[in-house]
């Protein structure tokens, strides 16, 4: 069915001009709502019983309702049926969150009313409820300047297109200026002053009396016939929760409206079975168990993995965040020490050894022995190889003798790409290696060749800061090795995950790597990390300003997928390993 108007009985008026005590009736396609009260003066009680109207006369085909609590004091509406999404401010993501989703519903409603609006359409989409309790707390924090913008946006445009904002508020200062969105004002006990700052005129004094003050009238009462002033503010008792009048125009008891609202939305073993989309939290920690319990799937999600590895829920929707480690062949990990970047790896890893079990790891550390923990957490489930400390080494040359030399991690690993994966430039590479002469053509034609065989899918961790440096023997594997093994990637089934990316200072080498990567992940604060190092990663193209806008500081267990090919950035929150 199709809304003209919704009207919601909020309490009763007392108007001496036609000695009458009217309803206090609000129509939500007409009337932004603002509220304002000193502490205890009766403005979450008003917004308690505006929700529970909302559930009494709409179901979860017409209606829906967000909350960002400033407060605190709206907690128990969280799990109503018609309640979205409940944010308070205890995580800063979850403020510029809700003004993402309420961004895209506008979007949504502005497309499918086709030009026309809310309350005139034929096919409405759902009607969106919005409010925001103890407004100053969030027009008073620097973090939130980016999003008064939206928020007055919102106040200007939503009515038409069916969203109705609620705010409350202790204060008029800094809210003045969105009053003019404001049709409907109520304004329980505040100093006299206050109240013209409002209503722009004088009102009388009320005393300490919850849920008593002034409102003015916006929806003429039933039954008044001739003039009638309406918009001026008169004395208003607003209803408590569970007070409100049914039909018959008997009153219930709190008991009484919970047991109706069980039945109308199909309570059964915990929970509402006819509800809107929830938009949930996070807990602190994000467990397999908890990601498996909040995990939204897409409706139109059709897109195929082949090694498929979710690694956390996205901040916006809770859908798996997920990597293709059979199409993201160059997987980079950037990030803070003590963010997650270990954790992420194991996330990875296990993946990978749940679907290709038969799969080779080989870990490249540089000699921190940051990788021996994760080397031997995998090496009695896969074949596994852990380069990562100087080591006397036996290398067999083609003429049957055989040479022990002192290697470091780094000539190591060139020795074991050289043997299994692809075949170095013999003087320039591997005579030092080897021991050999870099000028006798015959003495060098000692060293092995590379036997490439169809190997099995070899996963390259490679963890060491000698790849980084701007060293000519040290940027030969990004410069020259790695473009080599990439170009080959699908074909013998490599993957590349570099699990601590370092500052790259060579513009070349820098330009080089970044080339190869596929997908990153990001364990840090984006805005901060695209700041500091500019041009120097994947992320130096963004702009910051727009970063600094749309996404808040990480907390621990926070960080960023971005799929370069398809240039989406999402921000995650990582299951705990």
């Amino acid at each position: 069915m199709a809304f003209e108007k919704m009207l919601c009985t909020l309490g009763k008026f007392d108007i001496p001009i036609i000695q009458l005590q009217p309803p206090f009736v609000v129509d939500l396609l007409d009337s932004n709502i603002a509220v304002f009260g000193a502490a205890m003066s009766g403005k979450t009680t008003f917004i308690r019983t505006l929700v529970n109207i909302l559930h009494k006369q709409y179901n979860e085909k017409e209606e829906q309702i967000f909350i960002l609590d400033f407060g605190g004091a709206l907690f128990e509406c969280r799990d109503l049926p018609l309640v979205s999404a409940y944010f308070d401010n205890s995580n800063e993501e979850y403020v510029k969150r809700v003004f993402k989703i309420m961004d895209n519903i506008l979007k949504d409603n502005i497309r499918e009313l086709n030009g026309k609006n809310f309350r005139d359409a034929d096919v409405q989409p759902l009607h969106t409820t919005f409010i925001i309790d103890n407004v100053n707390a969030f027009i008073d924090e620097p973090r939130y300047t980016a999003y008064h913008e939206k928020l007055a946006k919102l106040c200007r445009e939503g009515l038409s297109k069916g969203i109705t904002i609620v705010i409350t508020a202790i204060d008029t200062k800094g809210v003045t200026s969105y009053l003019g969105n404001f049709k409907q004002k109520i304004a329980f006990e505040m100093p006299v002053e206050k109240y013209s700052d409002i209503f722009t005129g004088k009102v009388g004094l009320i005393k300490n009396n919850p849920g008593r003050g002034f409102a003015n009238v916006t929806v003429k009462p039933e039954g008044v016939t001739g003039t009638f002033r309406m918009n001026l503010p008169y004395e208003v008792q607003c209803a408590l929760p569970c007070k409100t009048e049914d039909s018959d125009g008997s009153s219930e008891s709190e008991e009484s409206f919970y047991e109706k609202l069980r039945q109308k939305f199909n309570f059964s073993e915990g929970k509402y079975l006819k509800c809107v989309k929830k938009y949930w939290t996070f807990p602190k920690v994000l467990t397999k168990v908890e990601y498996e319990e909040l995990k939204q799937q897409p409706k139109d999600e059709k897109k195929e993995y082949r090694l498929p590895v979710s690694v956390g829920l996205d901040y916006v929707n809770f859908y798996p965040v997920t990597v293709d480690l059979e199409q993201s062949r160059v997987v980079a990990i950037y990030g803070k020490k003590g963010f997650g970047k270990t954790n992420l790896l194991y996330l990875l890893l296990s993946g990978i050894a749940e679907q290709r079990p038969e799969a080779e790891i080989v870990f490249f550390d540089d000699g921190r022995n940051q990788l021996e923990p994760v080397y031997n957490s995998f090496k009695d489930k896969m074949n596994c190889k852990l380069i990562n400390k100087f080591e006397e080494v036996e290398l067999g040359l083609t003429d049957g003798t055989k040479k022990v030399r002192r290697l470091s991690p780094l000539q190591q690993f060139y020795v074991y790409l050289n043997e299994k994966h692809i075949g170095l430039d013999k003087p320039n590479y591997m005579a030092d290696i080897y021991g050999v002469s870099k000028v006798s053509s015959k003495e060098y034609l000692t060293i092995p060749d590379c036997y490439v065989e169809r190997a099995p899918f070899t996963v390259f961790v490679v963890q060491s800061k000698l790849i980084y440096l701007n060293a000519l023997e040290n940027k030969r594997f990004i410069n020259s090795i790695l473009h080599q093994l990439v170009s080959v990637v699908e074909e013998r089934g490599y993957l590349f995950i570099f699990s601590d990316v370092q500052k790259i200072s060579d513009a070349e080498q820098n330009s080089f790597f970044n080339s190869t990567v596929t997908a990153a992940f990001l364990l840090d604060n984006i805005a901060e990390f695209a700041a500091e190092r500019g041009q120097r990663t994947i992320f130096g193209n963004m702009d910051v300003k727009s970063l600094k806008e749309d996404y808040a500081r990480c907390e621990i267990g926070d960080g960023y997928f971005y799929d370069i090919e398809a240039d989406n950035l999402l921000k995650l929150k990582f299951i705990k390993y």
